[in-house]
């Protein structure tokens, strides 16, 4: 009787790797198709109003999940133990997908990127109050060093300040807001938190566009552009659940901050963004808070810990199906 076939066999130049590597490699592979689809977003929305941009990538998104995982009976996929947290964390998420394409129409990608990456330090600002955690004095450190990274790139004369870095950092705020009701989501089917997470931003953005028409609407190639966003961040979510069933989230985590670099070299090279010496040394202490709050010792275990990539909320392995969410 031929020996059965090792579990890795089917992972081609994976199977040879460590399971820590292996998850490196498949996360910074979703990482770089992350950047990809911020860059692709962020020429789209310099012609395509922002709403329309917003609304064909829901579209995209819940077509793509009613596809792979409604089967015969997708109304299954509206049976929810908690409805009004589905309906709020869809909302939020509607909200950081508009913000987060909004602030890449009018700021450089890696400054955008740079500031929307602060959601892990604001949501350990939340996890003692909303979910009752204890924050050590090391991730205090960490989300002090981070901020100040944040005042760095801002720019500490009020007087001189750029109302659109608001944006990238109300994306961060709702993001953190985002990771918290998505802990409260633990025990709910999979499947389901993901037909939400796409149907209620859908609707959310086909109402704002009945209510405030666009001056124009896409024409088809610009509409084909719109899905391959929606398309292409689904595929880069599917990477990462992948990375995360290999590779530990402590672990992880923290490359979530290579989109950062990506956006500083991408900004250069592709949208001839100058990337100033404030700025880079802002977005080092960001990524240093960061990595300092994600390395915290605060007796959760890895699956409690909030993995990050910037703007983009990840759900972990044993709650992710074959495709999670992203909000760009």
């Amino acid at each position: 009787m031929p020996a059965a076939a090792p579990l890795t066999a089917h992972l081609g130049p994976l199977g040879g790797m460590s399971p820590a590597r292996r998850g490196a490699s498949i996360y910074l592979a979703a990482s770089l198709v992350f950047i990809t689809t911020d860059s692709l977003a962020k020429l789209i929305v310099a012609d395509v109003p922002i709403i329309f941009v917003v609304f064909g990538r829901n579209l995209a998104y819940l077509a793509t999940v009613l596809l792979l995982l409604g089967g015969r009976s997708p109304g299954r996929l509206l049976r929810t133990a908690r409805p009004w947290t589905q309906v709020a964390r869809g909302l939020l998420l509607f909200g950081s997908t508009a913000t987060w394409f909004w602030a890449l129409s009018v700021l450089p990608l890696a400054e955008a990127s740079t500031l929307s990456s602060t959601a892990p330090l604001i949501t350990v600002a939340l996890a003692g109050p909303f979910l009752g955690e204890q924050v050590t004095r090391t991730a205090i450190v960490g989300s002090c060093v981070g901020f100040a990274g944040v005042l760095l790139v801002v720019g500490l004369d009020p007087t001189d300040l750029d109302l659109a870095v608001l944006l990238p950092l109300a994306n961060a705020v709702i993001l953190a807001l985002f990771f918290v009701l998505t802990r409260g989501l633990r025990h709910e089917p999979p499947a389901v938190t993901m037909f939400w997470s796409g149907a209620i931003p859908l609707a959310a953005s086909a109402l704002l566009l009945v209510a405030l028409p666009a001056a124009r609407a896409p024409d088809p190639t610009e509409w084909a552009g719109i899905g391959v966003v929606g398309i292409l961040a689904l595929i880069a979510h599917r990477l990462l659940v992948a990375a995360y069933r290999w590779g530990r989230a402590s672990d992880l985590a923290p490359m979530g901050y290579l989109g950062v670099l990506w956006a500083f070299v991408l900004g250069a090279v592709v949208f001839s963004e100058p990337a100033s010496v404030r700025s880079i040394v802002g977005a080092v202490a960001i990524a240093t808070g960061g990595v300092i709050v994600l390395r915290a010792p605060n007796g959760a275990t890895d699956e409690d810990r909030p993995s990050v990539e910037h703007a983009v909320p990840v759900v972990e392995p044993e709650e992710a199906g074959p495709f999670g969410e992203r909000t760009g």
